[in-house]
């Protein structure tokens, strides 16, 4: 049976304590190695990590080389959150599994990472749009400023929570990939939120990310 070593990541010490995010991604690692015949052998949880202080992804790691087992995570974005940080996790010597997406090899990996990094940016282009075009309509900025662009996060996550029952069906069914779940949401002609248009994995992606973080 194969060996795995579960990495852990929630952003602050009081979600760390009361374990929300932590049991969401315990429970998908858990849910994983127990239909792949994953034998888990210990998992590393971390608290408030920021890229230059991941000691417990470095001890995750070490861990995998003296058992030799795959590092698993829930999702792309426990590794790191751009594309620099996840390349180099992905060139080590360790085996690496993101449960949401289990077929992605070191390659795939990299891309989704490359691709969530441009959505963030791009949203945040939006943002400053928004307040850029604000202001030359006479917008008073700063205070203004800033409920526009919670007003523009509000909406995001209000789309979020309206899709969130759909998901749940789906991953019910057994649809869980950002791959199948984009293939799905086409089919329903579901429209994407900020262009309307068609769902790509990226897409998704950002979604499920974005549910993850208000559970996180």
């Amino acid at each position: 049976m194969k060996q795995a070593i579960a990495y852990y990541r929630v952003s602050t010490s009081k979600q760390g304590k009361s374990g929300l995010g932590l049991e969401a991604q315990q429970n998908t690692v858990e849910q994983y190695c127990n239909g792949q015949d994953y034998t888990l052998l210990t998992h590393v949880i971390e608290v408030q990590s920021t890229r230059k202080h991941r000691t417990g992804l470095y001890q995750a790691l070490d861990l995998c080389r003296l058992h030799r087992a795959a590092l698993i995570v829930a999702r792309l974005d426990r590794l790191g959150r751009d594309v620099e940080e996840i390349a180099g996790i992905v060139k080590s010597d360790v085996d690496i599994i993101v449960t949401d997406n289990p077929h992605a090899n070191r390659f795939t990996i990299h891309i989704l990472a490359a691709v969530a990094e441009e959505q963030r940016q791009r949203i945040s282009e939006t943002t400053r749009e928004a307040l850029g075009a604000a202001k030359k309509r006479g917008v008073e900025l700063g205070k203004n400023g800033k409920a526009l662009s919670a007003a523009n996060k509000q909406a995001a996550e209000d789309f979020a929570n309206k899709l969130s029952p759909v998901l749940r069906r789906l991953k019910n069914r057994g649809i869980v990939s950002t791959r199948a779940v984009s293939e799905a949401l086409n089919k329903k002609g579901v429209p994407t939120f900020r262009t309307g248009g068609r769902w790509h994995p990226s897409t998704v992606y950002t979604l499920m990310n974005r549910l993850n973080k208000q559970l996180n």
